[in-house]
């Protein structure tokens, strides 16, 4: 407590959150902000949803460039100028950023992050698998994918259907290969492609191999869009766990390969049992969620990913009880963190504009009825953007959108960096 009463006299430091394009970075401004903390949101888009928000003092990069030279720059441009403040990157490239320049950064931030190796691994396909093998965590099985002559050796091998995948998933944001990838899922854009056969997955590879080779071919682990789960953390720099809390991916978009629209929490022991080993064997540090699926066939629970970051959705664990920006900012700042677990099940998180969206694709499916989906929205719940005291980014959301309907654009979800894999329809 003493430390707490020195932090009021002399202020508590400030958040800065890079990018602000995200529903988390809402969810990070909201949790501080609502607290007095000041917050800079970073984002090379001034006009990104998380700057309006009455909680964010908006920075915006430089020239609009978000290469790794003048995010880094900006970031200790502004640390410098602020002196000592909690940094949350909230994106893959970030996050990676954030890791390789740490001992620059940290003269001015505080974070805490797995060593650059770990962070390495854990957020590449083929790190990540090569650590579910090295301490026996049930994931899909994988082939590297290094050529299409490779490929078609073992070809009568494969158990198809596959998911073909990007080692790295940004390298698949690049707008070459998001337009191979959305010709797949008309419902907007997806990280995977789903191979029911080796000519498709041939077609694939060729097309996407020409922008980037490096991708994994993956196991489909069969089973509902609601079979995938996701259990949210943070861990201090002793990898001692000071908060988690889970969620079940009820809805996602694209139908079968998106990201969630649709959240509902919920507690499952087996879950936190093989989430929490996976951690411990890893040494892991740090902010985090750890997505399964819940394979049909045997009922285990398989790796399907990791962010190594606030995913999309996790801040609304602050609604429910467990609020794991503001742990990660007091632990952060060295302060005494009451760990927090205990949470309310069946609260709900909801991105309405896509939500909806992925409602007309169930109900063609036959998988969702109107009355089903309308009882689903009853209920406690939090919008993905908006909020009645901090409403002009849910405003600017739906002037987006409206926007992109005038000027006949594809439909694109709230950029999340989360990648889920669920059952292709």
């Amino acid at each position: 407590m003493s430390q707490d009463r020195t932090r009021k006299m002399d202020s508590f430091p400030p958040a800065v959150v890079i990018p602000a394009d995200r529903p988390a970075s809402l969810g990070v401004a909201r949790s501080l902000g609502r607290r007095g903390i000041k917050v800079y949101e970073v984002d090379e888009n001034p006009d990104a949803i998380g700057m309006a928000s009455r909680y964010v003092i908006p920075r915006p990069l430089p020239g609009g460039d978000k290469s790794d030279e003048n995010r880094l720059e900006t970031l200790l441009k502004l640390g410098k100028e602020l002196g000592e403040a909690v940094l949350y990157p909230l994106r893959d490239n970030d996050v990676l950023l954030c890791s390789k320049y740490r001992d620059e950064l940290m003269h001015h931030y505080r974070y805490v992050m797995s060593d650059h190796e770990t962070m390495t691994s854990m957020l590449t396909k083929d790190g990540l698998h090569k650590i579910a093998d090295k301490y026996n965590t049930p994931s899909p099985q994988v082939i590297w994918a290094n050529s299409v002559e490779e490929i078609e050796k073992i070809g009568d091998d494969l158990p198809f259907p596959v998911v073909l995948k990007p080692v790295f998933s940004p390298s698949w944001l690049q707008d070459e290969i998001a337009a191979i990838v959305r010709e797949n899922y008309l419902s907007g854009p997806s990280k995977v492609v789903f191979c029911e056969n080796l000519s498709k997955l041939l077609e694939m590879y060729k097309k996407i191999a020409v922008y980037d080779p490096r991708m994994i071919i993956e196991e489909y682990i069969p089973g509902k869009d609601s079979d995938l789960v996701y259990f949210c953390f943070y861990l201090n720099r002793q990898s001692r766990i000071l908060a988690s809390f889970a969620g079940v991916k009820e809805r996602i978009l694209p139908v079968g390969f998106g990201s969630a629209t649709f959240v509902r929490t919920f507690y499952d022991p087996k879950l936190e049992e093989v989430s929490l080993k996976l951690l411990s064997d890893v040494g892991y540090k740090g902010l985090g969620g750890v997505e399964f699926k819940r394979d049909s066939r045997d009922n285990e629970y398989k790796l399907i990913e990791f962010n190594a970051r606030l995913g999309m959705w996790d801040s609304y664990g602050a609604r429910c009880g467990v609020d794991i920006p503001y742990v990660a900012y007091r632990d952060a700042l060295a302060l005494h963190v009451e760990p927090e677990f205990k949470y309310r099940n069946g609260v709900r998180w909801v991105d309405f504009q896509r939500d909806v969206r992925a409602f007309i694709i169930y109900r063609k499916q036959k998988k969702l009825t109107l009355w089903r989906w309308l009882s689903s929205l009853i209920g406690e719940k939090e919008w993905a953007f908006l909020e009645w005291d901090d409403w002009r980014p849910a405003w600017v959301s739906f002037k987006q959108l409206v926007n992109r309907q005038r000027k006949g654009a594809a439909p694109q979800p709230a950029s999340t960096g989360e990648k889920s894999i669920g059952a292709p329809e």
